[in-house]
């Protein structure tokens, strides 16, 4: 039988338009990944996405082998199998752009790549192409950003852009669990004194001592933050009592009182505190705090390194 030549003449049309989208493919910036439509295995990875990834192909027969076994968020894994799996079964004939979303993805050696995906069903073709741009260092660099937005440079604490978020969400986790938070003014006493007669250098040397024995005073759950100055605080919302904050507001008062060499003389920094407890003392961020300053003033009236509430 002889072989209809306009067939051959076909096929090898279609080999070299798959040869130079391969190509095409090989030679872009992103990662790309083609799977077959009707049943989902992945024919054909571009070279980026060995690079980016690691895989070879063949690692993963299937979309679904793939997304199960690389993305490590189980919430990323429902999401993007809801996005890709109705289309493996489509009966559509115009071809659909997948929306962009970030998804994490394990990569061979271990490492956690975040990427932006997307892709294209092209139900003529029976294609699904996946398309993967790297953003990890640029997330990286966001949070770097923003983790700067929120801590005091000279400590390392979170600064009062951080308090105020942290209050916010403690209070609402309060509200809805109907527990009990406390926010633990701090004050140095004396601290200008000090800063005037050893020097801002000495001065900041205390100040980063004081917010290290801060943290060590409290729980790794409390929250510690320098909202400006010589000023700290402590927000407690975990097994709130009466005694638990009496007990915090004692543990720092002689944590920060041991003795300190500066500049070649020997101080022991005095501290203040007040205590207000939601919802006992007030029921809203700026009453909370009104109360816990007001707090603080009666323990520095009473003769300072004291807590009141």
């Amino acid at each position: 039988m002889n072989k209809d030549p306009n067939q051959s003449f076909e096929k090898q049309l279609d080999s070299r338009v798959q040869d130079r989208l391969e190509a095409v493919l090989n030679g872009m910036p992103v990662a790309v990944s083609w799977a077959e439509l009707r049943t989902g295995k992945i024919i054909f990875i571009n070279k980026k996405f060995h690079e980016m990834f690691g895989y070879d192909l063949g690692d993963h027969a299937t979309v679904e082998d793939w997304i199960k076994q690389t993305y490590p968020d189980p919430k990323q894994v429902e999401r993007a199998m809801n996005m890709w799996a109705p289309h493996f079964e489509t009966t559509a004939i115009v071809p659909f752009e997948i929306e962009q979303v970030e998804v994490d993805v394990l990569c061979k050696n271990g490492d956690v790549k975040t990427t932006l995906l997307s892709g294209m069903i092209l139900p003529h073709e029976s294609w699904a192409l996946a398309i993967f741009s790297d953003i990890t260092e640029r997330k990286e660099a966001e949070e770097r950003v923003q983790q700067q937005a929120m801590e005091d440079p000279l400590t390392g604490l979170g600064n009062r852009r951080a308090f105020e978020n942290a209050l916010k969400s403690s209070l609402s986790r309060a509200r809805r669990r109907q527990t009990a938070v406390a926010l633990l003014l701090l004050d140095l006493d004396e601290f200008k004194p000090l800063n005037d007669e050893h020097g801002h250098d000495c001065g900041d040397m205390v100040l980063q001592t004081v917010a290290e024995r801060l943290r060590r005073a409290v729980r790794d759950e409390d929250f510690v933050c320098r909202l400006g100055g010589d000023e700290f605080c402590i927000i407690i919302d975990d097994k709130v009592t009466g005694r638990s904050t009496e007990d915090v507001a004692g543990r720092v008062i002689a944590e920060v009182r041991k003795p300190l060499l500066v500049d070649n003389t020997t101080v022991s920094p005095g501290l203040s505190v007040g205590i207000a407890v939601f919802p006992e003392d007030a029921r809203d961020l700026d009453s909370l705090y009104k109360a816990a300053d007001q707090a603080l003033y009666r323990a520095k009236q009473r003769g300072r390194g004291r807590w009141s509430r």
